[in-house]
């Protein structure tokens, strides 16, 4: 009788023990997979490096002109490209003289019809101001050390009083 009731409580054991664990743990599956969603964002760089900090044109006399240049050089890898511009000090782009009441006007793209003034240039195109900046360059794809050379145009007159004139510009060359 102890056989049989030690056969009737395995038999309960056994009954209870598979209760308790799932089916799914005896099922074998061939795989199983899952996703992980994978993102890398990689923003836009600019550099820019002048050729020099001083513009300084040999003494003008009256009535006389003078070009000096500066050369920016621009790598970005922003594939829509980039913009280089450059803000004066002054409010309205003039050199302004030791006495401040002594200015020479920014006088952009209309330089060629003044007898004084000065502009800046990218090439043969003068550039007009507004307000303070003045937008010098675009360009629409990316840059690996491109060379934009700015000339400064100056040009005196007869009633040009003799002074020190000066400006600071700063360069910005931005991402678009």
């Amino acid at each position: 009788m102890k056989t049989k009731q030690m056969f009737v409580g395995l038999g309960v054991v056994a009954a209870l023990g598979a209760a308790v664990v799932p089916m799914a743990s005896y099922a074998v599956t061939d795989n199983d997979s899952s996703t992980v969603n994978v993102s890398l964002r990689v923003g836009s760089t600019i550099s820019m490096s002048l050729d020099g900090d001083t513009i300084n044109p040999a003494i003008l006399t009256s009535e006389d002109s003078q070009d000096q240049t500066t050369v920016a050089t621009i790598s970005t890898n922003s594939a829509t490209g980039y913009t280089l511009s450059a803000e004066t000090s002054s409010a309205d782009g003039s050199l302004v003289g030791t006495d401040e009441d002594n200015t020479i006007s920014y006088v952009g793209a209309s330089y060629a019809d003044v007898t004084e003034g000065w502009a800046l240039s990218v090439g043969s195109d003068l550039k007009d101001i507004a307000g303070k900046k003045i937008s010098l360059f675009s360009s629409d794809s990316t840059a690996n050390s491109e060379e934009i050379t700015v000339g400064y145009n100056f040009k005196t007159d007869a009633d040009t009083v003799p002074d020190t004139y000066s400006t600071t510009l700063t360069y910005t060359a931005s991402v678009k």
